[in-house]
């Protein structure tokens, strides 16, 4: 088990670098803006999955190969990327209105693509990689303590993007003209487009 002071110092760091906006973020949040806060709910278990990949990783000592394993997380990433950009243009070509509906996403497309873009992210390799052995003495990491981690994984994310993605419903909610939707769809292309651009080339 790990102490209770290195358990909240790694999840103090854990939760201000999931809340910091990052491409992972700015998805849910352009998710939520164009369908609304159950669309975003398939991108934050997505999410929450992906660092708990990358966290067992570096647990089992594995994090210096996810690094040399260069190219293979170049593609995941990229394939992510393009997922993201093609949903702006789902987005941004979108009808409005009474009867008009957000472009449809099924759930398992959603979490696919959302952990494509975790397992891609460089700044999330680099925190289970350099950050969580400093903070945890993983040489002497029991299955209680690993427990730990994964609680901290599958808490601190869902408990942290949900509130983005609440914000971002909400928003969305207040715009119900025509005209706002249209805007709303326009907006949450434009943020999807730029999380998939920003992914290509972090």
């Amino acid at each position: 088990m790990l102490s209770w002071h290195s358990f909240l110092i790694y999840c103090g760091v854990y939760a201000i670098a999931i809340a910091v906006p990052g491409p992972g973020i700015v998805a849910i949040v352009a998710r939520a803006l164009g369908g609304g806060f159950r669309s975003a709910l398939p991108a934050i278990a997505g999410t929450a999955v992906g660092d708990f990949v990358l966290m067992t990783l570096s647990v089992l000592g594995l994090a210096l190969i996810a690094r040399m394993m260069g190219s293979l997380f170049l593609v995941v990433k990229l394939a992510g990327a393009a997922y993201l950009v093609y949903l702006a243009y789902k987005y941004w070509t979108a009808r409005t209105g009474a009867l008009a509906e957000a472009p449809q996403v099924s759930a398992s497309r959603g979490f696919t693509a959302q952990l494509m873009v975790t397992l891609g992210n460089p700044k999330s390799i680099t925190f289970f990689a350099a950050l969580l052995p400093a903070v945890v003495d993983l040489h002497s990491l029991r299955p209680l303590g690993y427990a730990q981690l994964v609680g901290a994984t599958f808490v601190l994310i869902p408990a942290i993007t949900l509130i983005y993605a609440a914000l971002a419903a909400r928003v969305r909610g207040l715009m119900s003209s025509e005209r706002a939707q249209k805007r709303m769809n326009r907006t949450a292309a434009v943020v999807m487009a730029g999380a998939g651009l920003g992914v290509a080339v972090s």
